[in-house]
């Protein structure tokens, strides 16, 4: 398969984030901006802002796979689980969306019409290969937490296992209500289509339902994000900081506190257009601000370590945080609007989900494996690093300790356990590990790891010498 390359830098990361964010915010809230205003676009207005959307979610999906093509073909890497062929795997997905978004757009604009079952396709793509992804990510930080505790990780994991399940959620959602929607879709007011949403029962129980999964998502890693980037307490000052901090917080969960404390509901009760108007207008990006938000730990961390090649994966990341968190989002799509608003926003959870897999498993890998990289984050007390630091230390424990089950399982094979196996030849095949290690608790591990291996072997020795003796 042929690959174009595109050398990602920070400014082309910031240039990606902004434009996807911004593709997204228009597509999510365009519907909800024409059913609470007086006003409704032509629908020849309607469809070109649909195309440019389109269009503009192509470019910077082919800007997106250069970057990554630059990265894996360069590298060796496999990721923590190993997985294999996965630029060939996103670079299908990406294809098979774009192809969708075509089709739709040439029917509209031939036909003046489009299928139903077009939008079906595309969630479906999106959502199971942004599934996949997000459950390797899930796996591969169970793994560092089994090695080795972190609230960061814990904190992570739960995070990203609450959009999986959004992901899942969202997916019968869709699909039950669309299945009820005409399988043909004609030029039609939108403002009529949103007062004729089939199954509106289904939002009484999925809506708060994902509400409230979203909440749990978003504050776990706001804690995280707050954590790495402390470290800018001491430049701007605790309350400076804490003030920056809190404000995508309360943007974020500002729309729920319908279900807390609902102190508008006089206002809802006077002018309920109104305030629905000024509330979607306002807070009708709360997912894209807050992916933008979350992106920031990131970006932090790749202007910290510019002159390594973990630079390149973080920055892949920061771009994987802003479009994963703001494309989860279904509501406008539900309604099958003419054009299809809210569908080039869901197309974008595939390639976010893959670069927050990539860019984190990929620098855990880098940093488990580079002993200077390592060195510069313990002299370096940023907590931007913290992370990080983290998981590459799991990893590298995690590749010890299956070098050691490698190690054994050769001892116990009979052509080895025949050979006399001493314990200089045990720290010989885990000569490169013990240079590897920098903390002491890790030292201890791999100590046990001899220990363990060479009493295995002068057992077996031992068993020999007697078997000789008789």
């Amino acid at each position: 398969m042929m690959r174009f390359s595109i050398t990602i830098t920070r400014k082309r990361a910031l240039m990606v984030i902004f434009a996807a964010v911004s593709i997204m915010i228009i597509d999510s809230t365009i519907v909800k901006y024409i059913v609470f205003s007086t006003q409704e676009f032509p629908t020849l207005t309607n469809v070109s802002i649909f195309i440019s959307l389109a269009l503009l979610f192509i470019g910077v999906s082919v800007v997106i796979l250069g970057f990554i093509a630059g990265k894996e073909s360069g590298s060796e890497l496999k990721g923590a689980l190993g997985i294999k062929n996965s630029y060939f795997m996103i670079f299908m997905i990406q294809i098979s969306l774009i192809a969708i978004l075509t089709i739709i757009m040439l029917s509209i604009v031939v036909s003046q019409n489009y299928i139903i079952l077009s939008l079906f396709a595309a969630i479906f793509v999106s959502h199971i290969s942004a599934l996949f992804f997000l459950l390797l990510l899930v796996l591969s930080l169970v793994v560092w937490i089994m090695v080795r505790m972190n609230k960061l990780v814990l904190l992570y994991s739960v995070s990203f296992s609450l959009l999986a399940l959004t992901i899942i959620i969202s997916l019968f959602y869709a699909t039950n209500v669309l299945m009820n929607q005409a399988s043909l879709i004609k030029p039609y007011p939108i403002q009529t289509s949103l007062h004729d949403l089939p199954r509106a029962d289904l939002a009484i129980h999925f809506g708060p339902m994902l509400d409230i999964i979203s909440i749990l998502s978003f504050i776990s890693v706001w804690i995280v994000s707050a954590f790495l980037l402390s470290t800018y307490v001491r430049k701007i000052g605790k309350a400076r900081y804490w003030t920056i901090i809190a404000l995508p917080l309360v943007y974020i969960l500002f729309p729920f506190e319908i279900y807390f404390l609902n102190m508008f509901q006089p206002l809802i009760s006077s002018s309920p257009v109104s305030f629905a108007l000024i509330n979607s207008i306002i807070f009708g990006a709360t997912k894209q601000i807050g992916g933008l938000f979350f992106s920031f730990a990131f970006l932090a961390a790749a202007a910290l370590l510019e002159k390594y090649v973990i630079h390149k994966y973080l920055l892949i990341s920061a771009v994987g945080m802003a479009i994963l968190f703001g494309s989860i989002d279904i509501n406008s799509l539900l309604y099958a609007t003419y054009p299809p608003f809210g569908l080039v926003t869901i197309s974008f959870m595939a390639i976010g989900s893959y670069l927050v897999f990539n860019g984190i498993s990929n620098s855990a890998v880098l940093v488990a494996r580079d002993k200077v990289l390592r060195k510069e984050f313990y002299r370096n007390a940023m907590s931007q690093l913290d992370l990080l630091r983290v998981i590459g230390v799991s990893q590298m424990e995690k590749d010890l300790i299956d070098n050691y089950k490698s190690l054994e399982k050769r001892i116990k094979q009979p052509e080895i356990t025949g050979r006399r196996f001493e314990k200089d030849n045990v720290r010989e095949a885990l000569h490169g590990l013990v240079d590897d290690l920098d903390k002491e608790d890790v030292r201890e591990i791999l100590h046990d790891v001899l220990d363990d291996v060479y009493s295995k072997s002068k057992s077996n020795t031992d068993i020999e010498g007697k078997d000789d003796f008789h």
